[in-house]
C-alpha cells in the first residue's frame, strides 16, 4: 500500500542520496548501496520504538540516572573547553603565519618578535635545522613528542613507527579516562536504566581509539610537504585534537539525551512484565486491606467508648443541621435550580441505563458460572 512514508522514503532513497556527492566515495557509495534497504527499517524500527514507549506512563528522571547526566555535563562541558586553542600546545606556524617551507632562523626570528625564546624553542630550532622531515613529524605528532622523544631519531631517517609508538600512550590516555566516564554512566550504580547501553557505549568508545590510531598510523607525511600556502598545512595533531575533544561531547550528549529519554519512558520504554505487575497490585491490595482493618479497629474502638460514641453522634448532628441550613439560603438554591436545568437528564437516564445494564450481565454471568459448577459436581458422583 502506497503511503506517504514510502513516498518520502523513496524519494530519499533515489533522488536526494545520490545526489549527495560532498561525502567520500567509498561512503557515498556505502549509502547508495543499502540506504534503500536499511532505511525504511530504521523507520520502522523508530516508529516501534515509539508506539511501545506510548503505552507506558512518562516518569520523572530516576535521582541515580541524574547522577549520570550531571556527570555526562560535566564531561561534556570539559570536552568542549578542551577544544579552544587556549588548552592546545602553541603552534608556532600559525602563531608567526610562516609558510613550512620557511628557513628555522626566520621562523624563529619572527617568534621573538611575538614573545620571548625558551629553552624548548632553541631545541625545536635544532631539530629543524638538523632535518626538514621533522617540521612534518611537528605537525603529525605535536612540539611534545618531537622534543622529549630521545630515541626515535635514526640514522636511516624513517622515524615516523618511533614517534607513533611514543605518542601512541598520550593518544589513548584521554581516550581511557572518557571511556572510565561512560563506564560509571552506564555501571550498575546506575540501574537498569544505565547498564542496558553500556556494551553500546562501549562500541563507541573503543571505535574512537581504534580510529584515530588508525589514522596516525597511516597518516602520510608528504601531505603537507607539497603545501605552498599556509591555508593548505594539514596541522594534523591540532586538527584531530580538536575532532577528538568534540567527539567526546557528542559521545557524552548523545548519552545523555539516550538517558533521559529512556529513563523517563519517552523512548525504547519497557513495559513492566506480568510478574512485576502482579507483585506490584499484591502490595497495593495489602496495603489497602492493612488500611481498612486499621479504619475498622478504629471504628470499632469508637463505638465501643462511649464518650467518643457521643462525640461522633454529635459530629453528625452537628453537620446535618449545618447542611440543613446552607440548603436553605435563597443563593445556595438558586445555583442548585441553576445546575439541575443545565443537566440533561436524558444522556444521565441512558449512562445510568448503561451501568445498570453491566451490573446485570456481570450477575447473569456469575450465575450461570455457579449454576455449571454445580452441575458438573452433580454430575460427578452420579457417573460413579
Amino acid at each position: 500500500m502506497i503511503n506517504v512514508q514510502s513516498v518520502v522514503l523513496f524519494a530519499i532513497s533515489y533522488f536526494i542520496i545520490p545526489r549527495l556527492t560532498f561525502l567520500p566515495k567509498s561512503v557515498h557509495s556505502l549509502i547508495i548501496l543499502f540506504g534503500p534497504f536499511l532505511l525504511p527499517r530504521l523507520v520502522n524500527f523508530f516508529n516501534t520504538a515509539r508506539a511501545t514507549s506510548r503505552s507506558v506512563p512518562i516518569r520523572p528522571v530516576p535521582p541515580k540516572v541524574q547522577r549520570a547526566l550531571n556527570l555526562l555535563f560535566l564531561s561534556a562541558v570539559c570536552s568542549l573547553v578542551l577544544t579552544l586553542p587556549k588548552f592546545a600546545p602553541e603552534n608556532i606556524f600559525i602563531r608567526t603565519q610562516s609558510r613550512l617551507q620557511i628557513a628555522p632562523d626566520t621562523l624563529f626570528a619572527r617568534l621573538r618578535l611575538l614573545r620571548p625564546l625558551t629553552d624548548e624553542d632553541e631545541s625545536l630550532r635544532s631539530k629543524f635545522q638538523l632535518n626538514g622531515q621533522n617540521k612534518l613529524l611537528y605537525l603529525v605528532f605535536g612540539p611534545d613528542t618531537l622534543l622529549n622523544c630521545i630515541w626515535c631519531a635514526t640514522p636511516d631517517g624513517n622515524d615516523f613507527q618511533n614517534y607513533l609508538l611514543y605518542s601512541l600512550p598520550k593518544i589513548v590516555t584521554p581516550h581511557i579516562f572518557h571511556l572510565g566516564v561512560l563506564g560509571l554512566a552506564t555501571s550498575s550504580l546506575i540501574g537498569a536504566e544505565g547498564s542496558r547501553f553500556r556494551t553500546h557505549v562501549t562500541v563507541a568508545g573503543l571505535c574512537l581509539v581504534i580510529a584515530e590510531t588508525w589514522f596516525f598510523a597511516n597518516y602520510d607525511l608528504a601531505t603537507s610537504k607539497r603545501a605552498k600556502v599556509l591555508q593548505e598545512v594539514d596541522f594534523a595533531h591540532w586538527r584531530i585534537r580538536m575532532l577528538r575533544y568534540l567527539a567526546f561531547a557528542v559521545v557524552d550528549i548523545a548519552l545523555g539525551l539516550v538517558l533521559w529519554t529512556t529513563s523517563t519512558n519517552r523512548w525504547l520504554a519497557k513495559p513492566e512484565n506480568i510478574a512485576q505487575r502482579l507483585e506490584m497490585t499484591t502490595r497495593k491490595a495489602e496495603d489497602t486491606l492493612n488500611k481498612l482493618r486499621g479504619l475498622g479497629l478504629l471504628t470499632n474502638s469508637i463505638n465501643r467508648d462511649q464518650q467518643l460514641r457521643g462525640l461522633k453522634e454529635e459530629y453528625w448532628r452537628t453537620e446535618g443541621q449545618v447542611m440543613a441550613e446552607t440548603v436553605q439560603e435563597e443563593e445556595v438554591m438558586d445555583e442548585i435550580n441553576r445546575v439541575v436545568g443545565t443537566m440533561d437528564l436524558r444522556s444521565l437516564e441512558g449512562r445510568v441505563g448503561e451501568v445498570a445494564d453491566g451490573i446485570l450481565a456481570g450477575i447473569d454471568g456469575m450465575r450461570a458460572s455457579q449454576v455449571l459448577s454445580s452441575s458438573a459436581l452433580s454430575d460427578g458422583p452420579a457417573s460413579q
